[in-house]
């Protein structure tokens, strides 16, 4: 196990798919900061209150599409170039190579959380100022951040552990985040919706609101729930939260990302020892 997350690790430093997920991200983090400050800055002299942590949590979303695309590459790679058989045929067992792919994706998960961090964070020290939110609620966003990217990593390993070509496994894993996202949003934005609404009415007087009447738009009962829940189970749900700032409960989404982990872990394990690697 040691010996193949060495391995792994090394061939990780050399390749340029997370060299260029890694500094894309960084570069961006720091690029919507620093434009975040600039725009405050003219906020506040309007006297508008302003926090500059929503813009740092705005770009957690992008963790998933950069670890689904090492993810994807990396594995893929493996099976398209035979060297999980190669493993296998050295005497290594499948739970070790299938973990050992698994420690990798994470690192690399690890890695563009911290190049978030480290972008948007480098701008941030210097506009403290411009920083509301205290450093204990900020400290446990930020592990909802890493945990949401850890669960989404142990997801995507089984996609690139099980998909025996390298196109396939990227393709599958991009998709497969961009179609949580997607659902994560729409699943937010059902929730946002008011349980009341007023329209615009047209009158002698002028233009007036008229009386509040029920939303047929707005979520209730037991399917609210179930929306809540899949918001908060989901990974992807999760990175959408933080963008809006919008964690309600971070103890029980770190406790659902370790449950997500878990169950993703057990299922990939499950499903390679089967597999027939041709």
């Amino acid at each position: 196990m040691n010996k193949l997350m060495r391995a792994n690790l090394f061939r990780l430093k050399r390749d340029k798919t997370f060299w260029v997920c890694f500094a894309a991200l960084l570069c961006a983090a720091a690029g919507v900061t620093a434009n975040g400050c600039r725009q405050y800055r003219a906020m506040m002299a309007e006297g508008y209150t302003v926090d500059l942590a929503g813009v740092c949590f705005r770009l957690v979303p992008a963790l998933a599409v950069a670890v689904a695309v090492l993810g994807g590459l990396y594995l893929g790679t493996d099976h398209s170039e035979g060297a999980l058989r190669n493993r296998l045929m050295v005497g290594h067992s499948r739970e070790t190579v299938y973990l050992a792919g698994l420690g990798t994706v994470m690192t690399a998960a690890l890695a563009f959380t911290g190049a978030w961090l480290l972008g948007s964070g480098a701008p941030a020290l210097l506009n403290r100022d411009l920083w509301r939110m205290e450093g204990g609620q900020t400290a446990v966003f930020v592990l909802v951040a890493l945990c949401s990217a850890v669960s989404l990593a142990a997801i995507l390993t089984v996609v690139g552990m099980l998909t025996e070509k390298k196109s396939s496994a990227a393709v599958a894993s991009i998709l497969l985040v961009l179609g949580l996202l997607l659902v994560s949003t729409w699943l937010y934005s059902r929730l946002q919706e008011p349980e009341m609404e007023s329209g615009l009415i047209i009158t002698a007087a002028g233009m007036e609101w008229g009386e509040p009447t029920p939303n047929p738009r707005y979520v209730r009962g037991l399917l609210r729930q179930v929306f809540e829940g899949l918001l908060n189970v989901l990974p992807t749900g999760q990175m959408v939260l933080l963008a809006d700032m919008a964690v309600a409960h971070p103890v029980r989404d770190i406790m659902a990302s370790a449950a997500v982990t878990a169950a993703a872990v057990l299922t990939g394990l499950a499903l390679f020892r089967k597999k027939d690697l041709k």
